[in-house]
């Protein structure tokens, strides 16, 4: 009587096949390749997603210092009563570090704890962190002062843009050519402001933050000594 072929497999004597042990260590073998390839698939994604959310909370803080200083320069005034000279040639009241820009701009709000004008006096500078440790570069400071009026100058309200700063440099367009500098000499205001910024490297793995460029017209223009004639 033939007896039927098992494939390798041992029958038991109630009929029952079983696996061989060469089948089960192969079996755990694949799965133990399957579970290695998900564990680095997984972690893989765990470090992708750490590094987005990193990128893109250290973004939040450049895009709003970019919003505040594009609506404070485009919203700059001409000298007059309230408005004094703009410039980066003005050492400002009460500040460690010379300040790189001064302007005068419309940005202010009108309520009742701050009952003053709508125009402000802005500067910008560079100054060191308060927390030197974990800083890389300086803090981009905003100074504000509201009351224009005061007899005795206090030092500006500062606001801490953004941190990690390298360098912070304003080139002026008068109509003709970019300067480096806008003295407040001058009773006009240039026609657009290019505001540059470049960020010191991390001290982590994380990428660095580009630097960032972008130009600001100045629709708001003060008049000049200048004669023109009319062709």
């Amino acid at each position: 009587m033939n007896r039927p072929l098992n494939h390798g497999r041992e029958i038991s004597p109630a009929g029952i096949r079983a696996f061989t042990l060469l089948e089960m260590l192969l079996a755990v073998a694949v799965t133990a390749i399957v579970l290695a390839a998900i564990n680095t698939v997984f972690f893989s994604a765990l470090r992708l997603r750490a590094r987005t959310a990193a990128t893109v909370e250290a973004a939040l803080p450049a895009d709003h210092a970019v919003a505040v200083m594009k609506a404070d320069l485009a919203g700059i005034v001409p000298v007059g009563v309230m408005a004094g000279p703009m410039g980066s040639d003005i050492a400002g009241v009460g500040m460690s570090q010379p300040a790189a820009l001064e302007i005068f701009t419309s940005t202010g709000f009108v309520n009742g704890d701050a009952p003053w004008g709508p125009i402000q006096k802005i500067d910008y500078s560079l100054q060191d962190p308060t927390n030197k440790m974990a800083a890389t570069g300086k803090d981009l400071v905003r100074g504000i002062t509201r009351n224009l009026l005061a007899l005795n100058p206090t030092p500006p309200d500062q606001q801490v843009l953004i941190g990690d700063v390298q360098s912070l440099q304003f080139s002026y367009y008068d109509g003709t050519n970019w300067n480096d500098s806008w003295s407040a000499s001058l009773s006009n205001t240039p026609v657009a402001v290019k505001v540059s910024i470049a960020f010191t490297p991390p001290k982590t793995d994380l990428p660095a933050t580009p630097p960032l460029q972008f130009v600001v017209p100045i629709y708001s223009q003060a008049r000049t000594n200048q004669t023109q004639t009319l062709d």
